[in-house]
C-alpha cells in the first residue's frame, strides 16, 4: 500500500552539449559504481568488491546513477558530467549538474547564474545611494534526457523567480509529472500529455488547474472520470429524518490550491482530501449520542486512502497543547471510535505527525513521570515507526524511536539526534553527544554497524570526518556493512 503524506494541515495548516552514440548505456544494466578515496584524496571509481571500474583519478566525485552516468568535478569545484566508459558528456564548467534517473533514461540539469543586462525602464534607481543597477542575476535552466538529446526545459530566468528542478514524481512506470507537466516514457523518450497539473493522486489520478470547477483524470482515460466539482466547507448528513450540518470543514489559513472538499453539483456527492476517491455518506446509519454531539463540532474531514473511512477531527481547546480529537465514518454511515488502517498519516507543512497522535500511539505507562513528547516524526517505509522528541523534567530534549506495534521503545530517548539514512531497510544514524559524532545502527538486526563513528553521514553513503581543527575529509561508505570506500 501507498504511503500517504499529506503535507498542509488545517489552520497550521548553459553550455551546450552535442549527444553522442557513446552517452547511451546499451546494455542496460544497472551499474553501481562508487567514488573510492586514494591516498592522495583524489577519486576512482571501484564496484562493490573494490575492483576499479576507471582508471581516471578525480578530486570530486559521486557515484554513479544506475543508467551509467556520473557527477565528477576538478580542484576548481568545477563540475563536469562522464559516463560508464569514462567519455566526458559535459567539460568541466562552473555551471551546476544534477542527474535524476527516469526508468531507463537519465534526466540531466543543467543551472548556471549570470549578470543579464536589463532594459532600462527595467533599472533600478537608488535615488538616495545615487546609483543606478542596470543587471540583475539570472539562471540559465536546461534539462534534457541525455540518452536522446531531447530538450525538456530551456529557460532563462529572474534567479527570485526560479522554482525549476529536475524532480519527477511517477503516476505509474510510464507516466511522469516534471515541474508540473506530465509526460509520457516510451522508447527513451518523454511526449509531454498535458501541462499545469495541480495535483497529484494515487493510482494515476491527478487534477489538472482550474479557477472554481474541478476535473480529475485518469491517465487510462482521455476523459475526466469526475468532472464539475466544486470546493464547499459543508457538509449535509442525514440523521434519524434531520439534517446535520457540519460547516466550516476544512479551512485553511491560505486557500489551497484545490479545496479539501469537492462537491459534484449533479450528484451531491462530496469527495475528500487527500484521494478524492469515494464519497462521503450522506446518511448516519449507526451512531451514539455523545458521537452526535462530536460531529456538530467537526471541523477536519480526510478520507483514508485504500479504505472505506474518513477521518473526523475536532479541536480541543481544553488541551494545554495543539490538538485535535478524532471519530471516523465509513462510507455505509457508521460512526466509529476507532479504526485499525495502515500506511496512512497526516503530516504539518514540516513533515511532522498530526495524526495518528500521541493518544493513539502511546500507553499510560509509556511515559516516565515528568517526561512530556515534543514533536514526532513517522519513518517513511517503516512498518510503524516514529522518531519522538522527549523532555524530561527540566533536561534539553532528547530523542527516541518509537515502535508503535510493540508499544515499546526500539531506542530509549537517550539521543541528541536520529538521521534516518533507509527507513525500509531500518538503517539510522545515531548521535549520543551534542554535536558529537555518528554511528550506523541497523534497527532490525539492533546492532550497531561497523565501528567507525563520523560527523555527518548521508544517505547515498558520504561521510565527513573532522581530522584536526582546519581539516575535514569527505568519503564515501556503505551505510548496510559499514564498509569505507577509501584506501
Amino acid at each position: 500500500m501507498i504511503k500517504s503524506v499529506l503535507v498542509g494541515l488545517i489552520t497550521i495548516l548553459c553550455m551546450t552539449a552535442c549527444a553522442q552514440e557513446s552517452t547511451i548505456n546499451p546494455s542496460l544494466e544497472s551499474i553501481h559504481w562508487i567514488p573510492m578515496q586514494t591516498q592522495d584524496r583524489q577519486f576512482v571509481y571501484v564496484d562493490s568488491s573494490l575492483q576499479k571500474q576507471l582508471t581516471k583519478k578525480f578530486y570530486g566525485a559521486e557515484p554513479f546513477t544506475p543508467t551509467g552516468y556520473a557527477i565528477v568535478s576538478n580542484e576548481q569545484n568545477q563540475q563536469a558530467l562522464i559516463n560508464s566508459k569514462g567519455d566526458f558528456i559535459e567539460n568541466y564548467s562552473d555551471t551546476d549538474l544534477g542527474l535524476q534517473p527516469l526508468g531507463h533514461v537519465t534526466l540531466l540539469m543543467k543551472r548556471r547564474e549570470h549578470e543579464k543586462k536589463l532594459p532600462f525602464w527595467n533599472w533600478n534607481w537608488n535615488i538616495l545611494g545615487g546609483g543606478v543597477k542596470k543587471t540583475a542575476t539570472y539562471v540559465k535552466i536546461e534539462i534534457r534526457v541525455l540518452e536522446t538529446d531531447q530538450i525538456l526545459l530551456d529557460k532563462d530566468v529572474p534567479y527570485d523567480e526560479n522554482e525549476y528542478n529536475s524532480a519527477a514524481y511517477p503516476l505509474d512506470d510510464k507516466h511522469f509529472v516534471l515541474n508540473g507537466d506530465l509526460y509520457q516514457l516510451k522508447n527513451q523518450y518523454l511526449k509531454k500529455l498535458r501541462t499545469k497539473i495541480d495535483m497529484l493522486l494515487e493510482n494515476g489520478r491527478f487534477i489538472p488547474p482550474a479557477e472554481n470547477r474541478f476535473e480529475i483524470y485518469d491517465i487510462k482515460q482521455k476523459r475526466p472520470i469526475f468532472s464539475n466539482l466544486v470546493g464547499v466547507d459543508k457538509i449535509d448528513l442525514s440523521w434519524k429524518g434531520q439534517t446535520l450540518q457540519l460547516d466550516s470543514i476544512n479551512q485553511d489559513r491560505y486557500a489551497p490550491t484545490v479545496p479539501k472538499l469537492l462537491k459534484d453539483n449533479r450528484s451531491g456527492a462530496i469527495y475528500a482530501f487527500p484521494q478524492y476517491d469515494k464519497a462521503l455518506p450522506k446518511q448516519i446509519k449507526e451512531a451514539t449520542t455523545a458521537q452526535i454531539a462530536f460531529l456538530k463540532e467537526v471541523s477536519l474531514v480526510y478520507s483514508v486512502n485504500n479504505s472505506p473511512y474518513f477521518i473526523l477531527g475536532r479541536f480541543n481547546y481544553d488541551h494545554e497543547v495543539w490538538a485535535y480529537d478524532w471519530l471516523y465514518i465509513d462510507t455505509d454511515g457508521h460512526v466509529l471510535d476507532q479504526i485499525k488502517v495502515n500506511d496512512f498519516f497526516i503530516l504539518d507543512q514540516v513533515g511532522y505527525l498530526v495524526w495518528p497522535d500521541k493518544p493513539i500511539l502511546f500507553t499510560k505507562s509509556t511515559l516516565e513521570k515528568g517526561w512530556k513528547t515534543g514533536k514526532i516524526k513517522y519513518v517513511y517505509q517503516s512498518e510503524a515507526l516514529y522518531l519522538v522528541n522527549v523532555k524530561k523534567g527540566e533536561q534539553e530534549p532528547t530523542i527516541g524511536l518509537w515502535n508503535a506495534f510493540a508499544k515499546t521503545w526500539d531506542l530509549p530517548p537517550n539521543f541528541q539526534h536520529i538521521a534516518i539514512l533507509d527507513g525500509k531497510q531500518q538503517i539510522f544514524a545515531l548521535q549520543t553527544q551534542k554535536d558529537g559524532p555518528y554511528t550506523l545502527y541497523n534497527n532490525k538486526t539492533k546492532q550497531q554497524i561497523g565501528t567507525k563513528s563520523y560527523h555527518t553521514i548521508s544517505p547515498n553513503g558520504l561521510v565527513r570526518v573532522r581530522e584536526n581543527e582546519n581539516e575535514e575529509n569527505y568519503f564515501y561508505i556503505d551505510i548496510y556493512t559499514g564498509k569505507e570506500y577509501k584506501q
